[in-house]
């Protein structure tokens, strides 16, 4: 892992704690941590490979980020107050997002700087389950944090537009 990584796994980390007491919502905080992924995921990724099972690992990546971002989502609160519409995270919607943000990093801690043993370990792994190239590993994990913010975005967006529908004043 560089210190971009560790960048983008802190200010992920940081949206949903920064929620535990309650953060306005706007349409531009909404779109925010999905354009920052989508631009980690054009910087680091250029296609997804699918010889071999490297497929399937990235669907497995794509469907853990879809648990991990739908349990967020549907543990976070969305709700009116006197100046706008406001998200609050839960414990359960933080515990969703932190499982993710730190099962990703790390495994990439531990492939990054675990040595020769990770190294043996991961490739071992690769061979038993035919996963022909890392750069799987890479798209798997790349996909998994997009799926992951987009779906908690996604499910808190349409909360957020539904109650700003109700409540025109609040918008």
């Amino acid at each position: 892992m560089d210190t971009v990584d560790y960048i983008l796994d802190a200010v992920l980390l940081a949206t949903v704690f920064l929620q535990f007491r309650g953060r306005r919502l706007t349409p531009r905080n909404l779109a925010l941590p999905v354009a920052i992924v989508i631009y980690f995921l054009f910087a680091y990724r250029k296609g997804v490979p699918t010889a071999g099972n490297d497929l399937y690992l990235t669907i497995g990546g794509v469907i853990l980020g879809l648990i991990f971002g739908v349990g967020a989502g549907a543990f976070t609160r969305v709700y009116s107050a006197d100046k706008g519409i406001y998200a609050k995270a839960g414990l359960l919607a933080a515990a969703f997002w932190t499982v993710g943000v730190v099962g990703r990093t790390a495994f990439s801690l531990y492939a990054t700087d675990g040595g020769s043993s990770a190294d043996r370990t991961i490739g071992t792994l690769m061979h038993t389950y035919h996963i022909t190239t890392s750069k799987a590993i890479v798209a798997c994990l790349l996909l998994m944090v997009l799926v992951e913010v987009g779906s908690r975005q996604l499910i808190v967006a349409v909360r957020y537009l539904n109650l700003r529908n109700l409540t025109p004043s609040a918008a």
